[in-house]
């Protein structure tokens, strides 16, 4: 599974929650803390203005009808008893109205005489004590109690106390560092509080889960996914583990129907292939015997308009050999004339009549055709002294075909080997008895014809059989041999094949069906 790295800020969601989380915890515990002040503050100052109020009426109580000479005494023994209970006093004076002139009767600051304010020009005039709040530049707040008073020579003056706030700015500054101070305790601890649980929740499921996809990714289409994570990740895994299986089960199915598709495919091409070669070898066998009708049609058309010259020349000749009086010599040369003549109208009628001939079969061994045609190429073989070679494994090779045809094939294939072959060489005949071919059903005659000749370059293998198509020199050949002797094969129910290589020679094999009619004893190696 995939190893989990933590890192606090990479997650987008952890930073996101942790900010929201900072932000409202900040704004809750300021809002809260900032009521809290102004409560206390509000309670203090109010227990500070109640005390000095309190302070100023017992001042003025003390001092209530007192004679001028007392009034020092009275005032320094009251306001140590006052002190006890409002430490917060800084100043205390009192003031007495002497004709239209206010005077500073007495006070417990050393500082300069000050003058006497509006508020308390306005609680001496109306008689009525007040307290307030002054506000200072420098922040030194303070609170301020007037109360009117006579005196016992039925002067009028006003007692004026006032208590410094600076307890309530210590407080302010002390509470906003407690503040500060939970501030970032609670920050520390949401953070510590929210990373810890992503770590342990959200970070391990999340990267798990992804570890499961990237598996599944890979090619391990076995790995599911844990589903007992904590929370809602457990039924995430639930649904990643089902999405599994079902893309699972898809790509199986799709494998195996690609797979089918790719059988069929590649069997339907096969087919296509092999009707491709059929349809090719059908056009060149179809070429092939046009081509070779063709050459029938103009052999028969050539015996035909040769034969009438001929036959015309002939009586001429026949006439004059009937006159008496030519000279001897001169009736020697006509006799001579008159005798090719009547070898080449021979040779025609020969001719027309194998065109003409019907087609017929009969039973003939490979034996006698190749004796036949060995003593046909006798002499040929003798003055080039060439060896000749000729074995079988069996005494009597039969099979079903037209003799002639046969004896006309070997020929051909014969007369190719002496022209590929330069000085001394050889020529070998080799016939075996097959049970069958690799895609036959019945036994074959196997006929080897090797020779020790020049060879047949390979990129003119495949067209050797082709009417016309020779590689002898211009003059020289017509390139019908090899194309007639395998239109024979073919009527006979049998293949030819060539197999060659520059300068070590040529290897002709046919394959010929053996004769329904024969019975033969198993193949045995004999010289025939």
């Amino acid at each position: 599974m995939a190893s989990f790295s933590w890192n606090p800020f990479k997650s987008s969601l952890q930073l996101r929650i942790l900010l929201l989380t900072i932000l409202v915890s900040t704004a809750v515990v300021w809002i809260s803390d900032k009521f809290s002040t102004l409560s206390s503050v509000k309670a203090l100052e109010d227990e500070i203005g109640s005390r000095t109020t309190m302070a100023a009426q017992r001042l003025a109580a003390d001092l209530h009808h007192a004679a001028l000479e007392d009034i020092d005494y009275l005032f320094r023994r009251s306001l140590n008893k006052i002190r006890e209970l409002v430490p917060n006093i800084t100043r205390v004076d009192v003031y007495v109205k002497d004709g239209e002139q206010l005077k500073l009767l007495t006070t417990n600051s050393i500082a300069d005489e000050r003058a006497p304010e509006d508020f308390e020009l306005t609680a001496l005039k109306s008689g009525i004590p007040d307290t307030y709040i002054i506000e200072e530049d420098e922040g030194q707040n303070r609170i301020v109690a007037v109360k009117p008073v006579h005196l016992l020579n039925g002067k009028p003056g006003f007692v004026t106390v006032i208590s410094s706030l600076k307890p309530v700015n210590d407080l302010l500054v002390i509470h906003s560092r407690i503040q500060l101070y939970k501030l970032f305790a609670t920050i520390l601890l949401l953070v510590l509080g929210i990373t810890l649980l992503f770590r342990n929740t959200v970070y391990r499921s999340v990267y798990h889960l992804i570890g499961t996809m990237h598996l599944f990714q890979a090619g391990k289409t076995t790995v599911r996914a844990q589903v007992n994570l904590p929370g809602e990740f457990g039924e995430l895994a639930q649904h990643l583990n089902q999405m599994l299986n079902e893309i699972s089960q898809f790509h199986a199915n799709m494998k195996s129907q690609i797979q089918d598709a790719t059988e069929a495919l590649a069997k339907r091409n096969q087919e296509l292939e092999s009707l491709n070669l059929m349809l090719i070898q059908t056009q060149k066998r179809l070429t092939q015997s046009e081509r070779l009708a063709l050459i029938g049609q103009l052999t028969a058309t050539f015996a035909h308009e040769i034969g009438s010259p001929l036959s015309a020349v002939s009586t001429h000749l026949q006439i004059l050999l009937e006159n008496s009086g030519l000279p001897p010599a001169m009736l020697q040369r006509l006799k001579l004339a008159d005798t090719e003549i009547n070898r080449v109208c021979t040779i025609v009628e020969n001719l027309l009549a194998d065109i003409r001939r019907p087609d017929y079969r009969t039973r003939v061994d490979l034996i006698e055709i190749f004796e036949k045609v060995g003593h046909l190429l006798g002499p040929t073989f003798q003055a080039r002294a060439l060896r000749f070679d000729f074995q079988c494994d069996d005494p009597t090779a039969l099979v079903y075909g037209n003799p002639d045809e046969l004896q006309q094939l070997f020929l051909n294939l014969f007369n190719n080997s002496l022209d590929a072959i330069t000085g001394e060489g050889w020529v070998r005949v080799l016939i075996a008895r097959q049970t069958r071919m690799p895609d036959e059903t019945h036994a074959f005659w196997r006929v080897d014809i090797q020779d020790s000749g020049s060879g047949i370059p390979n990129d003119k293998l495949e067209h050797i059989f082709e009417p016309f198509f020779t590689t002898k020199e211009f003059g020289k050949g017509t390139g019908l041999g090899l194309a007639v002797s395998r239109e024979i094969v073919r009527r006979h129910g049998g293949r030819i094949s060539v197999e060659s290589r520059l300068m070590q020679g040529t290897t002709f094999m046919l394959w010929l069906p053996v004769s329904v009619e024969t019975a033969v004893e198993p193949a045995r190696q004999e010289n025939c």
